[in-house]
């Protein structure tokens, strides 16, 4: 699969565009400030919903306006069909909105699609930002829409159980705030009807990420031993509700049992055992932490304080690493997730270089990019010289690559 034509309207500093792109590689260059970011934005917006800048989808649309909407035209060379999808938002002052509330529209092939789970995963993308470096060094946060996106992007049904969990939680919150911090005027039945909903979608949610995790931790740690020349060890662990990864590899019982579940392979009747395990204890704990949870006003202990632990020879590199090392770690993880999408969905995605070589060693560089013959291409920076002696160099011997000069929101195809 792969973008033959991207049309933007409204968005960020593109009034309107309609751009032309090659199937393998695409460089965009031009001065900062001027546009090159806010491409790579909205390709990954159309792909999956959401932005590596922000969480609003107001801040995408043209100062002066009321909506954006994104259009890729695709095509699936596997079945020689041409097929589009498109994400638009409308503000409640947008005369496209019928009743005056802010909307969001999916369309597949130009139909509505209702559910976002029916529409991810029809063109894949992996980005590589200056942002990445947040997977290592940031808040928890960070590497959990980091995590909660890769498994999003090759499970469905993940995506819709992460939005079961984070709308009960919302819930749960909205009643535990009525109590004022008030033990006494708590309800115990209430919240006992949000805990028991809670630990059933945390059971699944454990599973799926302890999962992804270990296949992550693995090819994560393979690609840095070639980055590092084998002299270091990334490791990365999942980390969630206290006893919770212990008891399931308990349950679970045989090593053999943990590559199954691991593979996918693991039977029906398993899973659903290892899963009431699991919610009968989140649920004790989840029981266990309401007296805290009501006197702070709002969910303390939960599967939505997850995070990924990520650690070289041992040692948390939040607190013990160099930039160059979270420079390499971040692009571990990335490499990583590419290679998860290609084997989940026999497909390479789209990959989206945001001003990343400019950050890069020639070795992580070599890196980044060997894995990337396949895949469709797009790359932004601000020196085209600088692309053409040295990125070229590396993989682009017998590729042509199209260029495109950027200013002021306007683009013009070079050859």
């Amino acid at each position: 699969m792969y973008i033959k034509h991207i049309s933007l309207e409204n968005f960020r500093n593109y009034g309107r565009l309609d751009l032309d792109v090659g199937p393998s590689v695409n460089i965009i260059y031009g001065n900062n400030a001027q546009g090159k970011t806010n491409l790579i934005e909205a390709i990954n917006v159309c792909s999956c919903i959401t932005s590596h800048r922000t969480s609003k989808d107001r801040d995408l649309i043209k100062f002066g306006c009321n909506e954006y909407k994104i259009t890729l035209d695709l095509r699936d060379e596997e079945y020689s069909t041409d097929t589009s999808i498109s994400a638009s938002f409308y503000t409640e002052d947008s005369e496209l909105t019928p009743n005056k509330a802010p909307k969001r529209v999916l369309l597949h092939d130009g139909i509505t699609i209702d559910k976002v789970s029916d529409y991810m995963g029809v063109c894949n993308t992996v980005i590589f930002a200056p942002e990445d470096l947040n997977l290592v060094k940031g808040a928890p946060a960070s590497r959990r829409k980091f995590f909660n996106m890769l498994i999003s992007k090759v499970s469905p049904t993940y995506y819709d159980t992460l939005n079961k969990t984070n709308r009960i939680i919302n819930q749960k919150n909205t009643c535990i705030k009525s109590f004022r911090g008030d033990v006494r005027k708590a309800d115990d039945n209430v919240l006992d009807f949000w805990d028991f909903s809670l630990s059933d979608l945390s059971a699944d949610m454990i599973m799926y990420r302890y999962r992804f995790s270990k296949l992550l931790s693995a090819k994560a740690s393979g690609h840095h031993s070639v980055i590092s020349d084998g002299k270091e060890v990334l490791s990365i662990s999942y980390s969630t509700i206290s006893g919770a990864v212990e008891l399931l590899e308990r349950s679970l019982g045989s090593e053999e049992e943990q590559h199954m579940l691991i593979d996918g392979t693991l039977s029906e009747a398993n899973y659903a055992r290892i899963k009431g395990i699991l919610s009968e204890y989140v649920l004790g704990k989840l029981r266990a932490g309401r007296k805290n949870d009501i006197e702070k006003g709002i969910s303390v202990f939960g599967i939505h304080r997850d995070d990924l632990d990520i650690k070289l020879d041992d040692l948390s590199m939040k607190n013990y690493s160099s930039q160059g090392q979270q420079r390499s770690a971040a692009l571990s993880l990335k490499l990583a997730e590419l290679e998860i999408i290609k084997e989940f969905t026999s497909s390479s995605p789209v990959l989206l270089l945001d001003d990343v070589f400019s950050e890069l060693d020639s070795g992580r560089r070599v890196s980044l990019l060997s894995g990337m013959k396949d895949a469709q291409i797009f790359i932004t920076c601000t020196d085209r010289n600088y692309i053409e002696n040295e990125l070229v160099e590396f993989v682009m011997t017998d590729i042509n690559p199209v260029f495109f000069h950027v200013s002021t929101g306007k683009i013009v195809r070079e050859n």
